[in-house]
C-alpha cells in the first residue's frame, strides 16, 4: 500500500500535459499553415487540422442490399448539403470581419506614427500595446482572407467518372457519399476553428490596442530633466 494516495491521480495528469502541449503546437502548426498555404496559393489536399469524423468505411457495408444503399445515399446528399451551408455560413463571416479587421489594423498603425513621447514609460508602454493590437489584427486578417480565398475540400459525385464504373452504382455511391461526408465534416470542423481564432486575434487585438490609445492620452506624464550644456 503506498504512501501516497493521490501518486497515481498525480502521475496522470503530469503525463496529460505533456500530451496537451503537443495537441495545441499542433493545432498552432496547421492553423499556421492553413493561412499560408491558402494565401500563397499553395496546393495541399485538405485544409483541416483535426480529425473529428472517422475516414474508415465500415465492413457492414458489404452486406447492405439495394435498399440500405438507396438510404445511405439520401442521407449522404442530405449531409453534404448541410455541410455546404456550413461552408458558406463560414465564408460570410469571414467576408464580413475582413474589412472591419483592415480597418482596425489601419488605425492602429496610423495611431504608432507620433514616436516624440517615447521617453516616457507609459507612451512606451502604449505604443508596445499599439503594435502588438496591430500585430494580432493584421493576422486575424490574414485568417479572413485565407478562409474566403483558401479552396475548400469538400467532395463531389463526378458523373463522368461514374461511367467507368460497372453496373450497381448505388453501391459506389453510398461508398462516395461515405468518404465525402467524412472529409467535409473534417474541413468544416477545420474552418470553424481558423474562423475562431481569427475572430480571437482581432477581438484582442482590439483591446489591446483600446488600452494603448487610452494610455497615450490619459497616462501619466513625467517631468523630463534637461542637462545645460
Amino acid at each position: 500500500m503506498t504512501d501516497n494516495p493521490n501518486s497515481d491521480t498525480t502521475a496522470t495528469s503530469e503525463s496529460k500535459e505533456p500530451i496537451a502541449q503537443g495537441e495545441t503546437k499542433r493545432k498552432f502548426q496547421g492553423h499556421f499553415h492553413f493561412v499560408i498555404s491558402a494565401l500563397s496559393c499553395y496546393r495541399i489536399n485538405r485544409y483541416e487540422d483535426r480529425k473529428v469524423h472517422p475516414g474508415e468505411i465500415g465492413s457492414g457495408i458489404d452486406s447492405w442490399k439495394e435498399d440500405d444503399h438507396t438510404l445511405a445515399i439520401e442521407e449522404g446528399r442530405r449531409q453534404v448539403g448541410a455541410q455546404y451551408a456550413q461552408l458558406q455560413y463560414v465564408t460570410s463571416r469571414a467576408s464580413i470581419l475582413l474589412p472591419v479587421g483592415i480597418a482596425l489594423s489601419a488605425y492602429l498603425l496610423s495611431a504608432l506614427d507620433d514616436l516624440s513621447k517615447l521617453e516616457q514609460p507609459a507612451q512606451s508602454i502604449a505604443h508596445v500595446l499599439l503594435g502588438v493590437g496591430a500585430a494580432l489584427a493584421i493576422w486575424g486578417v490574414a485568417v479572413m482572407g485565407a478562409l474566403i480565398g483558401g479552396r475548400s475540400a469538400l467532395g463531389t459525385i463526378d458523373t463522368a467518372l461514374l461511367t467507368e464504373e460497372p453496373a450497381g452504382l448505388r453501391e459506389h455511391l453510398a461508398r462516395d457519399y461515405a468518404e465525402i461526408v467524412a472529409r467535409g465534416e473534417d474541413t468544416n470542423a477545420a474552418r470553424l476553428t481558423h474562423l475562431g481564432t481569427g475572430v480571437t486575434c482581432i477581438v484582442v487585438g482590439a483591446t489591446l490596442g483600446a488600452l494603448g490609445l487610452a494610455l497615450s492620452q490619459w497616462g501619466p506624464m513625467q517631468a523630463l530633466t534637461v542637462t545645460p550644456s
